[in-house]
């Protein structure tokens, strides 16, 4: 009787112990801070290229925060202007980084691999009307 008590007492902690033990992603999140060198192209519509700096500032588990700035040049006119807007995502274990950004007022979504410190991929604009434009990104950390 006392072993049969004693093996109930050691299950019951254990199983207390173990439903205390946090289940956020915090532990299995990849370190994304930092400055980024990000570079895209839009296949469509119109042909653009994208380059400058996405600074990821703030990640809690697996979320992450930041801005995007860049010059946007237009393949055909070579007519460039600057575009900016703040990014929010995820990056679990894994490797895969998800993450939203608006540039232009059109919610661009990015899908990428995480490969040590570069990140590629591609992305998807969107508004009410459907899809408006489309095409790769790669991302290489500067700093952390």
């Amino acid at each position: 009787m006392k072993r049969r008590v004693r093996l109930s007492l050691i299950f019951a902690v254990g199983l207390v112990t173990g439903c205390l033990r946090s289940t956020d992603i915090e532990g299995s999140a990849a370190n994304i801070t930092g400055t980024w060198r990000y570079v895209a192209l839009q296949t469509g519509p119109t042909r653009e290229s994208l380059d400058g700096s996405l600074s990821l500032s703030r990640q809690s588990g697996a979320s992450f925060e930041g801005r995007l700035d860049v010059q946007v040049v237009d393949v055909q006119t070579g007519q460039s202007r600057t575009a900016n807007g703040i990014v929010t995502g995820s990056a679990p274990e894994g490797g895969t980084v998800d993450f939203d950004v608006s540039l232009d007022s059109k919610p661009r979504r990015h899908v990428g691999l995480l490969a040590g410190d570069t990140i590629s991929g591609t992305w998807i604009a969107s508004a009410a009307g459907g899809i408006t434009g489309s095409g790769t990104f790669r991302a290489e950390r500067m700093t952390r």
